[in-house]
Formats: C-alpha cells, structure tokens, sequence
C-alpha cells in the first residue's frame, strides 16, 4: 500500500446503495431468523416507532461502511484487521439512498505496523447524515 494513500485527509472511495424493502428483508433473512422485529414487520415498526414502514438495520450501514474501507485499504488487509464502529443517527427506510463517505484521520505506530484511523459517515440522498464513526486497520 502506498504511503501517500494513507496520509491524513485521503479520502476512501465512497459507496452507494439503494435501499429497497426487498433488500432490508433480505439483509434481515441472514441474521435474525426466528422473530420478527421493527426490520421486517410493518406493524411492530408502527407500534415501536411509530413509522408506517420497516427500517433498515443499523447492520446493514456496517456492512456498506466494511465495503468502502474494504476498497480503500484492501481485502488482505481490511479482513484480517479492519473495524468498522458507528453511531447511528437517523432510520434509513426503502427509497433512501446510502451513501458512506470518508478521510484517514490517524495514524498511530504500533508494535506490528501502523493503526489507521478513517472518520466515516453514511448519508442519504438528502445529505442527512444517518451515520457517523470509525474504521480502523493495521497496516505494515
């Protein structure tokens, strides 16, 4: 990995989903199989939140976050020591769009390399910010 890609204030490539229903059942299927929740069920969103729809999983804007610093520090390195850590802002519901952008803000020498820092943020079509956090990588 080249040296300039890391320093302070390189940005990580952005990624952008589209978030459908179809698409928040889907994520929902691989994980919780055996209840249902404000992620798949209408009608416990509305009596839980208040909403006329599911929201999507904060797991899934996890997810898109791991892919954009997955393509930014690589998969031999984000796999075996990436992180991603977000605080979730605002729902994010069928017909938004994601959009998870980023810049290194750390470097810290450590005993096996160098810990990267890079501050991140999902936002929506309406540039709201629905997520904001971390990722971290050890890199040599």
């Amino acid at each position: 990995m080249e040296s300039t890609k890391l320093d302070i204030g390189a940005q990580i490539p952005s990624v952008t989903k589209s978030i459908t229903t179809k698409s928040i059942l889907q994520f929902e299927s691989c994980g919780i199989l055996d209840r249902e929740n404000i992620h798949n069920n209408e009608e416990l969103a509305k009596q839980r939140l208040g909403t006329t729809y599911t929201i999507a999983s904060g797991r899934m804007s996890v997810a898109f976050a791991a892919e954009s610093l997955r393509k930014f520090f690589g998969p031999e390195v984000f796999n075996h020591t990436g992180t991603v850590n977000l605080k979730f802002l605002r729902p994010v519901k069928d017909g938004d769009t994601i959009t998870v952008q980023g810049a290194v803000s750390h470097q810290e020498k450590v005993d096996r390399g160098t810990l990267v820092t890079v501050d991140i943020y999902c936002e929506n079509q309406n540039q709201d910010k629905t997520a904001v956090g971390f990722g971290t990588a050890l890199v040599s």
